[in-house]
């Protein structure tokens, strides 16, 4: 199935308020861990989670082992929640995405529907049969007497969705959604800060175990999205090198360390003659260093096309935002209020996850702010 099928999935119903789309399952298939997450309005039904054994996790897995471990996962955390809904949204990232911001002729939406082949293909890496087009009209402008409309253009690659995909058919679920990471991201940020609301420009900063999603969100709306491959697994690389160790034991490194983000930190740690810590440190910084490179030139790209524009504050989120310190060194570096998002902010229920783990679910709250019937 792919995107295209999947736009027989959206509903034909007539336009009145006593019917609504049920909810659904957002389900966030991490490289390490699965999160899924069902919401009802403003109320949180159920979330659960659970993370892959880490001999599935590394990352010399290969994707069909992987994609195993994960349905095993899902079919698990399923069988808890007999009620749940049977349909599902889901998102993909990586190199095998494409998210580009791009002027183009002024055209009616099945005018575009229609060429999207076309106009696409100047702006998208992959051979355009090898995937699966996708596009978000952002309003018209002018440019040069022109008249033009600023659209967002998705490209993922078929293997990629096919893959995912298949993983909800072996759990007997329907796929009605297939977002992007980023999206899924921007949703969650609505769910919490709508509209109405004092508007700011923000960057949700999710770190995975593979790669890291940036979006810069000026008003609620996305002007700059990005993954970059610095992210978890970076670390863990780094840590395996200088302590000689294996996959699972610099991810527990990891885990256990911190970012000594103050001379006073590593004043206490040197009195402590605490060698380990110094140096798992120190590893973790080599490679945040490139990470914050990469936001930088994402601000900077962001600002010399708004000069007039700021950066209120970061979110963080993702399953390395719980590197302990790693939101105090981003606000050292970076020089902006730094604050690890919450998702479940403002939603009703008592069972929530532990503060911890929070932070993890950003994508899969995004998707189950989804239902039947919207658009790709």
């Amino acid at each position: 199935m792919n995107l295209e099928q999947l736009k027989n999935f959206k509903l034909k119903i007539p336009s009145l308020k006593f019917l609504r789309p049920k909810d659904i399952l957002g389900i966030d298939m991490g490289s390490t861990s699965v999160k899924i997450v069902q919401i009802s309005g403003r109320k949180l039904v159920r979330w659960a989670y659970k993370e892959l054994d880490i001999k599935d996790a590394a990352p010399e897995v290969a994707v069909g082992d992987k994609m195993n471990a994960t349905t095993q996962i899902i079919n698990e955390l399923l069988l808890q929640h007999p009620k749940r809904p049977s349909t599902a949204a889901i998102s993909v990232s990586g190199n095998s995405v494409i998210v580009r911001y791009v002027k183009l002729p002024k055209l009616s939406r099945s005018e575009l529907e229609k060429t999207i082949q076309f106009e696409a293909e100047p702006y998208i890496p992959f051979a355009i049969p090898e995937v699966n087009l996708s596009f978000h009209i952002l309003g018209d402008i002018v440019e040069e007497g022109q008249a033009k409309m600023e659209t967002v253009l998705v490209a993922a690659k078929k293997e990629l969705i096919g893959q995912r995909l298949g993983v909800l058919s072996s759990v007997g679920l329907r796929p009605v959604v297939v977002d992007v990471d980023s999206f899924a991201l921007e949703n969650a940020y609505g769910l919490i800060h709508p509209p109405s609301e004092e508007p700011e420009t923000v960057l949700l900063l999710n770190i995975g175990a593979n790669v890291t999603t940036m979006i810069i969100m000026e008003n609620g709306l996305s002007r700059v999205v990005r993954d970059v491959f610095i992210a978890g697994n970076s670390i863990n690389k780094s840590l395996q090198r200088i302590f000689d160790c294996s996959y699972e034991e610099a991810e527990n490194l990891k885990k256990k360390g911190q970012i000594l983000v103050t001379p006073d930190e590593k004043e206490a740690t040197l009195a402590q003659d605490d060698q380990d810590a110094l140096q798992i440190s120190n590893t973790i910084v080599t490679v945040v260093k490139d990470l914050v490179a990469e936001i930088q030139r994402s601000l900077d790209f962001f600002l010399s096309q708004h000069p007039d524009r700021q950066i209120n504050r970061i979110l963080l989120c993702g399953g390395s935002s719980r590197i302990n310190g790693i939101d105090r060194y981003f606000s050292q570096e970076l020089r902006i209020n730094v604050d690890v998002f919450d998702p479940f902010t403002g939603l009703i229920g008592d069972d929530v996850p532990p503060a911890d783990l929070r932070a993890s679910f950003a994508i899969a709250m995004g998707l189950a702010t989804r239902c039947e019937g919207d658009s790709l």
